[in-house]
């Protein structure tokens, strides 16, 4: 796949910033937005906040879906998401996520002759129940709190192992799917800033080398991950997140090339904004590390986000 030049990838960002700080007039804000494993959240951590709920009394709320697209320097990234809201403190979700592995599998195949496929695909199943409302126990302090649960089924990595002749075994990936456990909690805060902060901070215990799109390792560890949301405008957001990896995977370098690279963690920035009722559209720039055989320092992204 032909990489986008340094050129190309600024005028995207200067057409997405030409989006976002467009003026429209619309109420209702379509918040928040989904993560790329199809959580309510920003694009690489979740909220305790859920999207769309039911109005009035009703059980079921309306679905929300959306679409992002990633540039991971040597690589390249797509997520799917649907959320749908049940009494309005449950949330299902869904989300298929795609990498292309860029350059990775022609290192492997300098170094080792072998032949790998270019690209791994990821179901992501999520249940979470919002256990605390904000202001819950009739104490104004109290933050919403969400548990979840998270099935995830990496379709391709088997594929790989058997082609790279038990490699991914032997690095301590040997595992196809996992299942993760999420505790988050979020606070919107009116009282310091001319407008809402939403702070968010959570925990995820779970065995997903890099969040599971490159396998899952059987031995599980607790990480920390947590976002920042600041209203500019009743329409533009401005939000930075961070997200712990648990880094475990070997490394691997063969033939003077490293194939595999120790997990670093993430961090992102990005604006978003609320188009109208139903659409919100955000982008931002990410810091993801080593990502198999690069290091991926200059990421790229963009979502749609539109319920109905």
């Amino acid at each position: 796949m032909k990489q986008l030049s340094k050129l190309q990838k600024q005028r995207i960002v200067l057409f997405i910033c030409i989006v976002l700080v467009s003026k429209f007039v619309y109420a209702a804000p379509p918040l928040p937005v989904h993560n790329v494993e199809g959580n309510s959240g920003v694009f690489i951590t979740g909220t305790a906040y859920l999207a769309n709920p039911a109005d009035g009394n009703s059980i079921f709320g309306l679905p929300s879906v959306s679409a992002s697209f990633t540039a991971i320097g040597e690589k390249d990234f797509q997520s799917l998401a649907i959320t749908e809201n049940i009494w309005g403190n449950v949330e299902l979700g869904y989300a298929a996520e795609r990498i292309g592995l860029g350059d990775w599998p022609a290192d492997v195949q300098a170094v080792a002759g072998i032949h790998v496929d270019n690209h791994v695909l990821m179901h992501n199943f999520n249940t979470r129940y919002m256990i605390i409302k904000e202001g819950g126990y009739d104490k104004k302090w109290m933050p919403a709190v969400t548990l979840g649960s998270h099935f995830k089924w990496n379709d391709g990595l088997n594929d790989i192992g058997k082609q790279a002749s038990g490699l991914c075994d032997a690095l301590g990936a040997d595992h196809d799917s996992g299942v993760e456990f999420t505790a988050v909690a979020s606070k919107t805060i009116t009282s310091w800033l001319p407008k809402p902060l939403i702070v968010s901070a959570g925990l995820r215990n779970g065995d997903g080398i890099h969040t599971g799109l490159l396998g899952f390792a059987g031995e599980r560890r607790t990480t920390f991950e947590g976002s920042l949301i600041y209203f500019l405008t009743d329409k533009l957001l401005f939000a930075t997140e961070y997200r712990q990896k648990s880094d475990l995977i070997d490394q691997c370098s063969m033939g003077g090339k490293d194939l595999i690279k120790a997990e670093n963690d993430w961090f992102d920035a990005c604006l978003g904004y609320i188009i109208n009722d139903n659409l919100t559209v955000a982008g931002g720039y990410a810091n993801f590390g080593n990502v198999l055989n690069h290091q991926e320092k200059n990421v790229w992204a963009i979502q749609f986000k539109y319920e109905f």
